[in-house]
């Protein structure tokens, strides 16, 4: 007998195998719904019912409308076999379905017609259905064998939707015989620009030395479980490593009689030679290379601080580590681990915060004895994290202090490297890179973060761990406080950014820390912990209110990642600069979006015309010409996309330029306000670019990434709009080194006292990327706002670089960008963008070699 529910809806309808319906929590209404999905009694599916229902909120007068659901079922359930469908609300109730007396059935197919709520005729618990086995469509293409590994990608086409989908299972084989089955799930950027889909599609199966012949080998790849055999499938070649080599010094002999930017190709060509990169995904067998590495970085440092003639100091670091029923295992590794440091002035600070745990009690003891440096405080009942901490600083005697939880791991050197690193940069306080060590002793999930990024930082604590901070600095802020638990380290560095100058906070770019993954730790997941994303959400915004600064701060769907919408309503100069020859549908529709869809006050249309002369071109010119927001400036010359935004720039006075691709559409009526209000934001903000999107909503731009092998890429192309990304770097707006044009605002004081936009060097590409690396060299910051999006119809404009005729100038542009930026520290490496993973294609998913990542140099 079923229990009266807190919960209530209804399944409405049943349509080639989608079902929507809606359901509210009646006890909690402020909380979304959760359903279940049963299918022959197997849960296949938990549901939030956040879709919104204007219909029947009016209806049943909730005060909601964001209470709708829509399900799928599953291919695998799409084989001419029937099967039975009910869904449970949490509490084990069923939810109902609405339909008629006799559904209507189509062939092929069964379907339940839509029927109205304020008519049902008739309630059922479960759906029986049928559907066919849906034909199988995919797209794929095997690129073959390159640096140890068979890459190529796979695409399924959904029988629902007709979206093309990554994470598809191949199987891989070599000479008949099985070799890997695996999810074909990585980034690849390239694969989404061309057929607008699912960039996790890509694969690269490595083929063990011991398998690696003189003889040619065979391979074939499979899309499972269907076993469709990829295009380019079989794929014959000679796996031994000097036939790869006489391979590429060939094509190296045949890039010496091209353009002069090939020379960057044969480095790169060189280098693909001499050592394989890795994915993401192998990230173990790359820390144990990596890790091995460690002595040669602290000799680095060593010989830095000496050339410099620092003398090394040898301050206490106090490591504050409060103890709450950890694993006993876990915990004397954790404290062995401190123990094993290669630096030797260190005092640990074990607070037994209530545990009573008479073995854990009993370890501290022991580790006390043992070691004159490790101390302990215990209180008899739990006070939280805040308290234990705060009590662990109160005894501390070191000039340092270091934050340690109590199952967590610390590399060998790593007191030594954080302790080295400040010297030599001077810092007040020092954060690395972390990793996350499982229940059996492998590293794993990566974090490889950016140089101080404040910006990044009010939308996530992204420094974490290791942190390691002047004592002063500590004692000046105040101790952590409780009311922020769950978020308290979020709350005292963000009160560190409140006395610490920024230029004085320094990134480590070392694995120095591993981050215990166990299950139901932190580490592991998020999930029921609404307490710390209410302390995020409070401490940021308290640290708004005492810098006045004030914001509406918000949780990004439930995740301790956080939303900032600033409250400041300027109302600055914005000339928004628009070139464009002809293409007149495209450019009216720009422009036409701008006049509908900007509801900031104080902005101005500049249509740059360059020399168009279409009949239909010419009439709208004439049209717009006359309305108030909208100015035409013809400069009929060769084009030059540098020139004409600066002479643009030169005949109106304004504020803030905003430079504008005429194939960008905006259509989110706050855009203009967002880019502008986060330029406000201080002083040093120079430049703010935009999140774009390609037509189907992918993202096309989240910021550039710099260096002389790629000179400026796009970061998290080929993501869902609102996906993520790594380190929920998508959807945070952040600090990056330069953003693109096609969207970008720029304050006009800096705009004109840098000279503009490089028009004799740089007419069409990297002008942008120029820009902004002088912006940063003048001491300003370049923004990312993921919060401002529009959609980009990608060099719809003026048309690709690649094309034959676009060549010799592009050549020309590469070779100045990288002779101009080329000895630069922020060209050579981008503070923002970890050197530990490859500066190319597919960002964020390719490892580059530890030795080639010469991170104490960052």
């Amino acid at each position: 007998m079923s229990i009266q529910s807190r919960f209530t809806g209804f399944c409405q309808e049943v349509k080639e195998g989608i079902i929507a319906g809606w359901a509210i929590n009646i006890a909690a209404p402020k909380r979304h719904a959760i359903i279940f999905a049963f299918i022959d009694d197997y849960k296949v599916a938990e549901i939030k019912c956040d879709l919104v229902r204007e219909d029947i909120q009016e209806k049943i007068n909730f005060l909601r409308s964001d209470i709708g659901f829509e399900f799928t079922i599953p291919n695998e359930f799409r084989d001419n076999v029937p099967h039975r469908l009910l869904f449970r609300f949490q509490d084990g109730n069923i939810l109902s379905m609405i339909t008629l007396q006799q559904p209507v059935q189509k062939s092929g197919e069964n379907v339940i017609s839509m029927m109205k709520l304020e008519q049902p005729t008739q309630k059922i618990e479960a759906l029986i259905f049928k559907l066919e086995k849906p034909e199988v469509k995919s797209l794929s293409c095997m690129d073959g064998w390159k640096n140890g590994a068979i890459h190529g990608w796979v695409l399924r086409q959904d029988n629902v939707t007709g979206k093309y989908t990554g994470k598809c299972q191949i199987m891989v084989t070599m000479d008949g015989r099985h070799l890997k089955t695996i999810e074909a799930n990585q980034f690849r950027g390239d694969v989404a620009s061309a057929v607008n889909a699912d960039a996790r599609c890509g694969f690269s199966v490595v083929v063990p030395r011991a398998l690696r012949k003189r003889v040619r080998s065979v391979f074939r790849v499979f899309l499972m479980p269907e076993q469709i055999e990829l295009q380019g499938s079989p794929y014959e070649t000679t796996l031994i490593d000097d036939v790869l080599e006489q391979q590429l010094l060939v094509i190296n002999n045949q890039l010496d009689l091209m353009f002069k930017e090939m020379s960057s190709l044969r480095k790169q060509f060189k280098r693909l030679i001499s050592s394989s990169n890795f994915i993401i995904t192998e990230y173990g067998a790359w820390a144990k290379k990596y890790y091995a590495l460690l002595p040669k970085r602290v000799e680095k440092l060593h010989q830095a601080l000496q050339l410099k003639d620092i003398q090394i100091d040898q301050s206490i670091i106090s490591i504050i580590c409060p103890v709450y029923q950890p694993e006993v295992g876990f915990f004397k590794t954790a404290v062995e681990s401190v123990l094993k440091q290669t630096y030797q002035h260190w005092e640990l600070i074990l607070i037994d915060d209530g545990g009573k745990s008479a073995v854990i009690q009993k370890e501290i003891k022991r580790f006390v004895q043992q070691d004159s440096r490790i101390k302990s405080v215990t209180f008899k009942e739990n006070k939280g994290i805040s308290a234990a901490t705060n009590a662990g600083i109160k005894k501390a005697i070191g000039q340092w202090i270091a934050f340690f939880d109590h199952d967590d791991v610390l590399v060998p050197q790593a007191l030594e490297i954080m302790l080295l690193s400040a010297q030599l940069y001077q810092a007040q306080m020092v954060y690395s890179d972390e990793d996350k060590i499982d229940n059996h002793g492998a590293y794993i999930d990566p974090h490889f973060k950016p140089d101080f990024n404040y910006r990044y930082l009010l939308g996530l604590n992204y420094i974490c761990h290791f942190v390691m901070v002047k004592t002063d600095a500590v004692k000046q802020i105040g101790m952590l406080r409780s009311k922020y638990d769950g978020a308290q380290d979020h709350d005292f560095l963000l009160r560190l950014t409140e006395v610490i100058p920024h230029d004085s906070i320094f990134h480590v770019p070392e694995v120095l820390y591993h981050w215990r993954k166990t299950e139901g730790s932190t580490a592991e997941t998020v999930e029921n912990k609404d307490y710390a994303v209410n302390a995020g959400i409070s401490c940021v915004q308290d640290h708004l209110k005492r810098i006045k600064k004030p914001a509406i701060i918000s949780s990004i769907n439930g995740f301790t990642a956080y939303h900032v919408a600033w409250k400041k309503q300027p109302s600055d100069l914005v000339t928004i600069i628009i070139p464009f020859k002809d293409q007149v549908q495209t450019t009216k529709e720009c422009v036409d979006r701008l006049l509908e869809y900007t509801n900031y006050q104080n902005y101005r249309i500049i249509l740059v015309d360059n020399g168009s002369i279409e009949s239909e071109t010419l009439s709208f010119l004439d049209e717009y010409a006359h309305h108030h927001l909208i100015e035409v400036l013809p400069i009929h010359e060769e084009f030059n996309f540098s020139r004409l935004n600066n002479i643009a720039t030169q005949q109106y006075a304004s504020d803030y330029y905003l430079f504008l691709n005429n194939d960008v559409f905006v259509e989110d009526p706050n855009w203009l306000s967002i880019l502008v209000n986060e330029a406000a934001l201080s002083d040093d903000v120079g430049i703010v670019g935009a999140k774009l999107l390609y037509p189907d909503g992918r993202v096309q731009h989240g910021g550039v990434v710099v260096g002389p092998e790629v000179i400026g890429d796009h970061m998290n192309r080929g993501l869902e709009r609102d996906e993520f990304g790594y380190a929920c770097r998508s959807v945070l707006t952040q600090e990056l080194t330069a953003v693109t044009a096609a969207m970008m605002l720029v304050k006009a004081d800096l705009f004109h006292k840098l000279g503009g936009f490089n028009e004799n060097h740089l007419k069409v590409a990297f002008n942008d990327v120029d820009l902004c690396l002088r912006v940063k060299m003048a001491g300003y910051k370049v923004v990312f706002s993921a919060d401002c999006m529009a959609i980009h119809h990608e060099s719809l404009s003026r048309g690709s670089d690649d094309r034959p005729e676009h060549e010799e100038r592009f050549s020309y542009e590469k070779e100045y960008m990288n002779n101009s930026w080329g000895q630069k520290a922020i060209y050579a490496c981008d503070p923002a963008y970890s050197p530990n993973f490859v500066v190319r294609p597919p960002l964020f998913y390719e490892l580059s070699n530890p030795e080639k990542a010469e991170g104490a140099e960052h």
